[in-house]
């Protein structure tokens, strides 16, 4: 039974599904595969309720390419619309925690459409939902490195889930539903 993200049935026919897509993916190393299926379980078992269709969908044709830091100076970086996850080696290298970077990877994929990213929409939002993603890699996965990903948006985002309500940024994010996040912006009275 299906009520809004929430997914109430049998957990593992899902978790079978992803193992499946990554195993056949030919673009994938099985390392790589074993990895991602890893931090996708934890994902799971934390979050129970977030519906993984659409990361089962993605994860069977991604791709991970490598881009040096002349072409972007993020440690990573995922195209929805290509379903290319990008990865510059130097920058990891660089004191960043790989498998807190993996896993704000796959939130980013998990509520991808093929345009729109969580609940940002044409750039608006945009550093609320990376702010978003990092508040939930850090809970699912924590973070040992040295240095991080996105920790002033973490917080800016935290405080305004605060204001907003954590529940509905949740449900707002993983639909990729911005008129949810904007209706609870009215609600608290703040006007976007």
């Amino acid at each position: 039974m299906i009520y809004g993200i929430i997914v109430i049935g049998d957990s593992m026919n899902i978790m079978d599904a992803i193992k499946k897509a990554l195993d056949m993916n030919g673009n994938l190393s099985s390392g790589i595969k074993d990895n991602i299926y890893d931090l996708v379980k934890i994902m799971h078992e934390k979050m129970p309720d977030v519906d993984l269709t659409n990361l089962k969908n993605r994860l069977a044709t991604i791709q991970f390419k490598k881009i040096n830091k002349f072409l972007s100076k993020d440690v990573s970086m995922y195209s929805n619309v290509d379903n290319i996850l990008y990865f510059n080696n130097e920058k990891l290298n660089e004191g960043y925690d790989a498998k807190h970077v993996l896993m704000f990877e796959i939130l980013d994929i998990a509520s991808s459409t093929d345009y729109k990213k969580g609940f940002s929409q044409e750039g608006r939002f945009e550093a609320l939902n990376i702010g978003y993603t990092e508040i939930l890699a850090n809970f699912l996965v924590g973070n040992e490195g040295e240095k991080t990903l996105y920790q002033q948006q973490a917080i800016e985002t935290n405080l305004i889930s605060i204001i907003v309500g954590s529940d509905l940024m949740r449900k707002a994010y993983f639909t990729n539903d911005t008129e949810i996040l904007i209706g609870g912006f009215r609600a608290a009275g703040v006007s976007v």
